[in-house]
């Protein structure tokens, strides 16, 4: 029953409804078919199952965040960070995880107004003793400080897992780019320490994105292929937009943050705890707050009711059909007419 609920789930995150615009359509289900051709079962499935094999009660997950940024997204975007924190929520409550997030310092006030939306406390410390609750790092945008810094929280936190959502990832030059092939890397933390850490531990690393630029589809080569700017970019690299950095478990997702909510809602269902799910009232009120917060909405730069160019309805749809999948599965009912 996961595969097959998860297949539901994941064929709800890949539907494209952003604008027509200056990105390309059809390349959700392109990138989900070469992702899914490397797993045995569904991408939400295989992302909530290894999340809970991994990171039990008092277990650690890292999670890292936040996307945009000077010129065009000065406060940063939207997308992941409300992803991120449906799956701390799920992760916190459902199974009693110590989940730290680190972005950088930029989304340090979004993401604690939209975790507090969300249900979750945000501790002053990280090392404070609240219930549920999540800490919060900031991560830095200078590469020599960002290398100390994810030795440093590596080796202080020891976590089971290290997720990143909508987190962009340095192509073959180590170059970030957007999803169009521009270069945006100076105000990003370069997430290729952490995971090489984590790698050389045996730490479980995920990553969920929508374009291909993000941390964790250096495992899918495909997405130089996908992608027009995928093997050559906009920038004087000419190496294209296409990540780097690989990991063990992908999602993609036609929005990144739906990616979160396919996963937390997984996780809900292998749980069966309906009360972590990521319903259209959750994600209003996330949503809500995020605005409120200070980052915008990606496609439109604006502090606008929507995610990645999707409006607030259509947000509010996709997490009902999301969660419907979920409490179908978990509801006995036999028909009497058939």
């Amino acid at each position: 029953m996961p595969a097959v609920v998860g297949q539901y789930i994941d064929q709800i995150m890949t539907t494209e409804l952003r604008p027509i615009g200056n990105m390309p359509r059809g390349v959700a289900h392109l990138l989900y078919n070469a992702t899914r051709s490397r797993t045995a079962a569904p991408l939400s499935t295989e992302m909530g199952q290894a999340l809970l094999d991994r990171v039990g009660a008092g277990g650690r997950l890292l999670i890292l965040c936040g996307a945009g940024g000077e010129p065009t997204l000065p406060t940063g975007e939207i997308d992941g960070l409300l992803g991120a924190i449906a799956i701390a929520r799920a992760m916190t409550l459902g199974v009693g995880a110590d989940v730290h997030i680190a972005a950088e310092a930029r989304f340090s006030t979004p993401l604690a107004e939209i975790a507090r939306a969300g249900g979750l406390n945000v501790r002053p410390r990280p090392d404070a003793d609240w219930p549920a609750s999540i800490a919060i790092h900031v991560s830095p945008e200078d590469d020599e400080r960002g290398a100390e810094f994810s030795t440093q929280i590596m080796t202080a936190l020891e976590p089971g897992a290290v997720l990143a959502i909508e987190k962009l990832s340095p192509n073959r030059r180590g170059v970030i780019h957007g999803a169009t092939g521009n270069e945006w890397g100076a105000p990003h933390f370069d997430a290729t320490e952490i995971f090489r850490l984590a790698e050389r531990r045996g730490v479980l690393t995920l990553g969920i994105g929508d374009a291909g630029n993000e941390v964790g589809f250096g495992s899918v080569p495909e997405v130089r292929d996908i992608q027009p700017e995928g093997a050559v970019c906009r920038c004087p690299c000419r190496d294209g937009m296409a990540a780097a950095i690989s990991a063990d478990v992908v999602l993609a997702a036609a929005i990144s943050d739906w990616g979160g909510y396919a996963v937390a809602d997984m996780i809900a269902f292998l749980l069966k705890r309906s009360d972590l799910l990521v319903d259209a009232d959750w994600v209003e009120d996330v949503l809500r707050a995020a605005v409120r917060s200070g980052v915008v909405c990606g496609w439109h730069a604006r502090p606008a009711l929507s995610d990645d160019g999707v409006p607030l309805d259509a947000q509010r749809a996709a997490a009902t059909l999301m969660a419907s999948a979920v409490t179908q599965a978990l509801t006995a009912s036999h028909s009497p007419s058939h």
